[in-house]
């Protein structure tokens, strides 16, 4: 969309997206966290009626959630019209997009709790090339950030409906007699979402409100730039946390072994996210010039972003722990610490410096945030092997810099540092045998045995001792 609108467009649209996903986050109340918890359990111990009873909770949860921050939006109809420039059709998407949003995180963590994630890269691949077929076209007729925002909200509106008629499928009833109390569901899944909620909607404000603190202190033009890197962070951290995703409910249907088994998701997360941040630091430029020549001066806020990658991935992975453990309150602290002192910030630093203020105040809220998750970490025992942290992200970092300052083209200096990585990776025993196998037994058999054949015959060649 950057190549066919203008920075003024697309700081418009980011605006409005990053209210959508704070006002998103208000309407879940915490229940795709809350009730994955309970269904990871009630899945592997195959309690179909149990699982039916959660998702149906967890539906009518969701619900109440959306038609309340409706509500919200239409009393508070004036005030966003006048701050934010949005007129009926972009509020009317607006509320369009909470719904669906909403609905499709909540279907979509009742499949990651499942593990029967088979379709889910394939419905997101599908909902993925409609939003960007549809938004090029509405874009091409001059719709601007409205056709965006349409394009925009036919990804979870596609989604919902072809996760929902997968989760049809998986609590297809298979003759059992119901036995769990209505109020069960609601009570539990209620006060287990809500304690996830308030840390997760602090979580999202803290992430969020650097674009629209740009676009209200700088303008639509700086809030597109700044947008652009902070959805590549976004885009990185995404796809580098689908073990995080995916182990929560594995590690709440655990009774033995989750700190062990936690450590190994934490380091194979950071395996990918780490030569993948560490090469684009260094050919920030490169990529942001990919948008167009006016999205260049956001390279340093896209470095300063990146920089965040190595704490965000451990906090999240201990986070991902604690709350399996049904420690609530720790939880919250771990939000609270990140995201005060980047809310805080924002306000500080984005006036004075623009969107590298922005990526600045996000960068240390996550320091802080680190440091309280490793603090917590300690109390609970979770080991930190910090050798290996260390040798993750050095070896990255310095092929990253140097094929850099060779002059080698990001086009082949980038897969060279992922590559190069991870062959010191299974060269020095970064990663072991046993690191590989658990982290892949979460994921599905079709997807998983491929990757491990690979990695086996890869490693071997490498290193005899894998």
């Amino acid at each position: 969309m950057s190549k066919l609108s203008t920075t003024e467009v697309i700081g418009t649209a980011s605006a409005l997206v990053s209210l959508v996903a704070i006002f998103s986050t208000v309407a879940t109340l915490g229940v795709p966290s809350g009730v994955q918890r309970f269904l990871g359990r009630s899945f592997s111990e195959q309690k179909i009626h149990e699982s039916n009873a959660l998702v149906r909770s967890s539906l009518v949860l969701v619900t109440i959630g959306i038609l309340g921050c409706i509500v919200a939006i239409i009393i508070a109809k004036d005030f966003f019209h006048n701050t934010f420039s949005i007129d009926d059709s972009l509020m009317l998407i607006a509320i369009a997009l909470i719904g669906s949003t909403s609905t499709y995180n909540l279907f979509r963590s009742i499949i990651i709790a499942s593990l029967k994630t088979k379709m889910l890269p394939i419905i997101t691949l599908m909902a993925t090339s409609a939003r960007i077929g549809v938004g090029i076209i509405l874009v091409l007729m001059g719709t601007g950030a409205l056709g965006i925002t349409i394009g925009f909200t036919l990804f979870p509106i596609l989604a919902s409906v072809l996760l929902f008629i997968t989760i049809i499928s998986i609590l297809r009833p298979r003759n059992y007699k119901p036995e769990a109390n209505p109020a069960y569901p609601f009570k539990d899944t209620l006060s287990s979402s809500l304690a996830n909620w308030i840390p997760a909607l602090i979580t999202t404000v803290g992430s969020q409100l650097g674009t629209i603190v740009v676009f209200g202190t700088k303008g639509a033009s700086h809030a597109g730039i700044y947008f652009i890197a902070f959805s590549i962070f976004t885009a990185i951290s995404a796809a580098t946390s689908v073990l995080l995703l995916v182990a929560y409910p594995a590690l709440s249907a655990m009774n033995d072994g989750r700190k062990r088994f936690t450590w190994r998701i934490i380091k194979m997360s950071l395996m990918v996210t780490i030569p993948i941040s560490s090469s684009i630091i260094f050919y920030s430029k490169d990529i942001m010039q990919l948008f167009g020549q006016a999205y260049v001066e956001g390279s340093f806020s896209l470095q300063l972003l990146l920089l965040s990658a190595l704490p965000t991935v451990i906090t999240s992975g201990v986070n991902s722990l604690i709350y399996s453990r049904g420690n609530y309150r720790q939880v919250l602290s771990i939000g609270l610490a990140s995201s005060i002192p980047r809310t805080l910030l924002y306000f500080v630093l984005v006036p004075l410096y623009g969107s590298s203020g922005a990526a600045i105040s996000y960068t240390l809220g996550s320091i802080v945030g680190f440091a309280a998750s490793i603090l917590l970490a300690r109390m609970i025992g979770l080991q930190i092997f910090w050798k290996d942290l260390l040798l993750i992200l050095i070896l990255p970092s310095g092929l990253g810099l140097g094929l850099s300052y060779v002059g080698i083209n990001y086009l082949a200096g980038i897969p060279i540092t992922f590559v190069a990585s991870y062959a010191l990776f299974l060269k020095m025993r970064i990663v072991t045998r046993n690191d590989v196998q658990e982290s892949m037994s979460i994921l599905p058999s079709k997807i998983a045995n491929p990757i491990l054949r690979i990695l086996n015959v890869v490693a071997k060649k490498l290193n005899k001792l894998y």
